[in-house]
Order: C-alpha cells, then sequence, then structure tokens
C-alpha cells in the first residue's frame, strides 16, 4: 500500500499527529502502532477495580490551546488536582520542593544547607559544566548533598556531574537564594514548580485521554510492529507489509528507529551515543488508606531500594475502590521482579509510614518501562541534533519524549503533533 504520510508509533504524539493532519484537511495518513492497543506508555490497566497508569502519567497544562484540547477530548471527565509532594530522609518529611522547605529538616542538616548556599553566594560564578555544577551554584553543597546529589543519581543511574544541565530549567525548581534561606525558618507561602497543580481523568486514568483520541484518528493500523525502514525508497515493513510513502513522522524512541533504518551507517552509529535508563514499576493495592494523604513521594536515601513513591488513588477516588489505596513504587529497571525484593520494598513502605503492617495487601504486580528517560549525558546533544538535522534532510520528521530524545511532559507531545502536522501540510 501507499501512503502520504506514515507516522511510526500510536502514543500520544503520533496520535495528535494524525488527530491535527485530520482537522487540517489531510486523511492521506497511517498511523502504526505494535501493541494491541493505542497509547505506548500512556497507557492504563485495570485490575479488579483498580487503575493503574504505566507509572505516574499527569497532565501539566501550561498553554492555552493544550488546555483547550485536552478539555475537548475529556470534556467532563477532567479534574484539577492539587499537587501534595513530599521527600522523605531520614526521620524528615519535607515537603516538595526540598531547596524551598528547610524548615523541616532536623536542625543540623538545616544549617548545612543554609551555610552551603552562603558559600555559594559568595563564589564567583562560573558557566556551569554539568549538572553537579548547576546544583552547587544554585543551591551549595548542603542542597546538593543531601538531595540533589542522591535522589537524581537514583533517578538517572549516574552521578550528576556525568549529566549537563540543559534539561533541568523547567524540571527543577529554583527559588531565589534569600527565599531558600527564609524557607529555613518558616513554610513558604508560594507553590514552586511546574506541577503545583495537575490536570487528571476522573475515570479511565491516563489512558482515557489516549483513548478519547485515538477515536478521532481513522486510520490506525494495531500490532503492527516496524522491522525496516528505507528512507531512500521511502519503504518501511509494518506487520510484516511493505508500505511506500511519501513523508514519514517518526515518535518511536530515536536510537530504536535508526537501527531499523537500511543503508544507514552513518546514523545507525549515532544510535550508540544515546543512552536511556529503565524503570521497574511495582503496582501495589491495599485495604486501607495511606498514613497521611499525599500525591507521590521523593526517597533520596540511598537505603531505600525505591526513589518515588505515588499514590495512583490519590488522583481520582475512580482509581480504587471505596476504603482502599494503590500505589506505584518506581525503582531502577534492573530491579529484579522477585519475593525478596518485594519484602525489601514492603518493609521500606512500612518503615516510612506510607502503608501499615497493618494493611492488607490486595495484590500486586510488576511492570517494565523500557525506555523511561532519555540520559541528558556529554554525547545526548550534538547525536541528537546530527540525527535530527539528517533524518528532516530525508524528508523524516521525528517528534515527541522519545523521537526527539528528550524530557518533556504530555502537553509537550500533544503540541508536538499540532507543530509537525502544520509542518507537513
Amino acid at each position: 500500500m501507499h501512503v502520504k504520510t506514515l507516522i511510526l508509533g500510536g502514543g500520544l504524539t503520533g496520535l495528535s499527529t494524525a488527530y491535527h493532519l485530520e482537522r487540517l484537511g489531510q486523511t492521506d495518513y497511517l498511523v502504526t502502532e505494535r501493541e494491541a492497543a493505542p497509547g505506548g506508555l500512556c497507557a492504563s490497566r485495570t485490575v479488579s477495580g483498580f487503575t493503574f497508569d504505566y507509572s505516574g502519567h499527569l497532565l501539566h497544562l501550561h498553554t492555552p490551546y493544550g488546555k483547550k484540547l485536552v478539555k475537548k477530548l475529556l470534556k467532563t471527565n477532567l479534574a484539577r488536582v492539587k499537587r501534595e509532594a513530599w521527600i522523605y530522609t531520614g526521620a524528615a518529611r519535607v515537603p516538595f520542593p526540598f531547596q524551598a522547605n528547610l524548615f523541616a529538616l532536623p536542625p543540623a542538616r538545616r544549617q548545612a544547607c543554609v551555610d552551603g548556599l552562603l558559600q555559594a553566594a559568595a563564589r564567583p560564578k562560573k558557566e556551569p559544566k554539568n549538572f553537579e555544577e548547576w546544583c552547587l551554584n544554585a543551591f551549595g553543597p548542603g542542597v546538593y548533598e543531601q538531595f540533589m546529589r542522591p535522589y537524581n543519581t537514583k533517578l538517572w543511574g549516574r552521578a550528576p556531574k556525568e549529566l549537563t544541565c540543559d534539561w533541568c530549567g523547567p524540571f527543577v525548581p529554583l527559588p531565589a537564594p534569600q527565599e531558600i534561606i527564609k524557607s529555613a525558618r518558616k513554610p513558604a507561602k508560594k507553590a514552586y514548580g511546574y506541577n503545583a497543580y495537575f490536570y487528571y481523568p476522573k475515570t479511565g486514568g491516563c489512558g482515557a485521554l489516549v483513548n478519547a483520541l485515538a477515536e478521532r484518528v481513522k486510520n490506525l493500523r494495531l500490532s503492527a510492529p516496524v522491522t525496516r525502514v528505507n528512507l531512500k525508497k521511502k519503504t518501511a515493513v509494518v506487520g510484516g507489509e511493505t508500505v511506500s510513502f511519501d513523508r514519514l513522522v517518526n515518535t518511536l524512541p530515536l536510537p530504536e528507529f535508526l537501527r531499523l533504518l537500511e543503508g544507514e551507517a552513518a546514523l545507525k552509529k549515532l544510535a550508540d551515543k544515546l543512552v536511556h535508563t529503565s524503570v521497574a514499576v511495582y503496582n501495589l493495592a491495599v485495604k486501607g488508606g495511606p498514613g497521611k494523604p499525599f500525591s507521590w513521594i521523593y526517597c533520596p536515601d540511598e537505603q531505600d531500594p525505591f526513589y518515588r513513591v505515588g499514590l495512583q488513588s490519590s488522583f481520582s477516588p475512580y482509581n480504587a475502590p471505596k476504603n482502599t489505596s494503590s500505589f506505584y513504587i518506581e525503582l531502577p529497571g534492573d530491579t529484579p521482579h522477585t519475593k525478596a525484593a518485594e519484602k525489601r520494598i514492603w518493609k521500606a513502605l512500612v518503615q516510612k509510614g506510607i502503608i501499615s503492617k497493618y494493611d492488607e495487601v490486595l495484590f500486586s504486580f510488576w511492570q517494565t518501562l523500557p525506555y523511561a528517560y532519555a540520559v541528558y549525558d556529554k554525547h545526548r546533544s550534538r547525536a541528537v541534533r546530527q540525527a535530527l538535522g539528517a533524518l528532516a534532510g530525508r524528508g523524516c520528521l521525528c517528534a515527541g519524549r522519545y523521537g526527539r530524545w528528550e524530557y518533556s511532559f504530555m502537553e509537550s507531545s500533544l503540541l508536538q503533533g499540532l507543530e509537525t502536522a502544520e509542518k507537513l501540510v
């Protein structure tokens, strides 16, 4: 078969591209998805009356069009939720963000953070070469050693000095030095960060958004993995069938896509420069509620096996039956899915007061997210720039968190779909 536009990947970005193509009068397209359902990682699973996402997927809407589109798709099935996020470190329970709530730390740790910030302020500022230097410039050694270094080492699977700092602008709240010092005396009144409030479907989990979008996309082929792509011949093998195209849109993970290319040795080599982390998610349903309500908790301490715990049932009352709670626990991707690992997780959850030893575990299950975060190491920026430039010159546009190999929001995926459709038209 032949299509004018072939879109690889039926996740949020691919579906958004197709949706906006149709709105712009272009119907000669095909979206291919290797799974039996659309959505990719932006999907939800229902088990015994509980709704679980593929880890935490929340809508952070910051643009007028993003809000308009999501409200149009979900109509009344949408709620605005206030963030209740914490950092559990040692015996301290610190509101998020750590650097704006030093009052919650024990006196010695609090003073170390203030002293470190004053030291940083007194030093001449240099352009940071990596994330470690960025943190030390912004917060000083106290905040860096107590939270930024251990948490980000867990999240990224490498030391902060091995990461660049070109990802952290929207994601790491940056209070003014005087605000940080003031926070050592009393709680901050200001809500910091891009996620102080977020949107979430009332029913159906984050998958409700994908399903609403997929219903408006006519030419979607499921269970159709892409196995080969030839940019010179403008063909792709999809679900065992050869499809020819005029233009190509890739939303698959960039290194995975580059390795599918035929006759593109230089581009395939770039795939080796693109590194990612994977995440193991342990989902847990219990009878009863959490010790204290929350949205999610960051756990930087090395002895804790997980780095973040989310309360799935807090996002919507329909995510779990009455008098029950559901959690998603995020761990490094190489965590073994064993009973021993589960016991270690339960012990840490009880120790932190997130669940009680008297809570009845109803069921649990594991998920693996093979592509979680594109790692911003020293190779990423140049390799991505070279790959995207070369692909665009061959008639292939890349879009989305994984297609562009970046750290971004769900809203960005929707907007990049619009942007890509407009470029194609």
